[in-house]
């Protein structure tokens, strides 16, 4: 090594320097380099994740003005909720009376049914005045549904003759829920 550096000359010198110094710059340009294109690969992903994250919020916004409106908010209000609506002016439906019953139509979903039918044992209702209360019913509300309506007349009356427009109705509205996972621990 000392005859190595004893016949060291200065160009002998400055091509031992800039030899050294181009296997550091190359291995600091590689380096630069892969780094340069692992941030353009992410860059790449920035655009697809902005416009997911804009689908996302337009998505909540919809979500958000959907439950703003919404006039039913929790399930156990079902019963308060279609009394409000029987009471409303272009409505007026009277006094109601209501069934509630559940059914697990699967493993995890739960049914809440509420049966109606009208109190007043002397109906006057017509079929306009029903189906704009059903309507307004699921109107107001995405998540109660009209699943059965049963309408009889309430005047006698014998074939061939054309009645009145007075009607007895009973129908279900069905609200779907997640069924309530037992606590940990207990089966069903």
């Amino acid at each position: 090594m000392k005859s190595f550096f004893a016949k060291m000359s200065f160009p002998r010198a400055v091509i031992l320097f800039c030899s050294i110094g181009s296997v550091v710059m190359g291995a600091l340009v590689f380096d630069r380099t892969r780094r340069l294109s692992e941030v353009q690969d992410e860059l790449r992903r920035v655009k697809e994740i902005v416009k997911e994250i804009q689908t996302d919020a337009y998505r909540l916004d919809d979500l958000q003005r959907s439950a703003g409106a919404e006039k039913f908010s929790a399930q156990e209000e079902l019963e308060t909720y279609i009394r409000k609506i029987a009471g409303e002016d272009n409505i007026n439906m009277g006094q109601l009376d209501f069934q509630k019953r559940t059914h697990e139509p699967a493993r995890g979903i739960l049914d809440n049914i509420c049966k109606m039918s009208p109190q007043s044992k002397a109906p006057h209702y017509n079929r306009g005045q029903i189906g704009n209360f059903l309507y307004t019913l699921e109107r107001d509300s995405h998540r109660v549904k009209v699943t059965r309506l049963k309408l009889t007349p309430s005047d006698k009356t014998v074939a061939g003759e054309v009645g009145k427009d007075r009607w007895n109705f009973e129908a279900e509205l069905t609200t779907r829920t997640k069924a309530e996972a037992p606590p940990a621990g207990v089966r069903g």
